[in-house]
């Protein structure tokens, strides 16, 4: 469980952040699924960098895709460029420490090998 922390904590407030903005419709609507898919793909990842589960093509093509989609879900709001200059953290911190964190782990797996 040690090794999951992270990942643990950023799910869980993931979903805190999601069910907030079913609440009352703010950034966490859509910013709680990011976190939540960000989470995901780092622990798969991380999983496979230290072969807890098997390392195929299907397992990183989901990764990719839990990315992909986390990404579009930020770039794709409407009037983004504003969204991100009147509320970074939601709109561009959150969204790039979920790549960073994935591409760290990957990069990671790949220098072990």
């Amino acid at each position: 469980m040690k090794k999951n922390a992270g990942s643990t904590i950023a799910l869980i407030f993931g979903w805190l952040y999601f069910v907030s903005g079913l609440v009352n419709l703010n950034p966490g609507f859509v910013i709680g699924p990011v976190i939540i898919l960000g989470a995901l793909a780092y622990r798969s990842a991380k999983k496979r960098n230290l072969n807890i589960v098997k390392n195929s093509w299907y397992r990183k093509t989901m990764e990719i895709f839990a990315i992909v989609i986390a990404m579009a879900a930020v770039l794709l709001q409407n009037d983004y460029l504003h969204l991100m200059i009147t509320d970074p953290a939601p709109n561009f911190v959150i969204p790039l420490w979920v790549l960073i964190t994935y591409v760290y782990a990957v990069l990671k797996n790949s220098n072990s090998d």
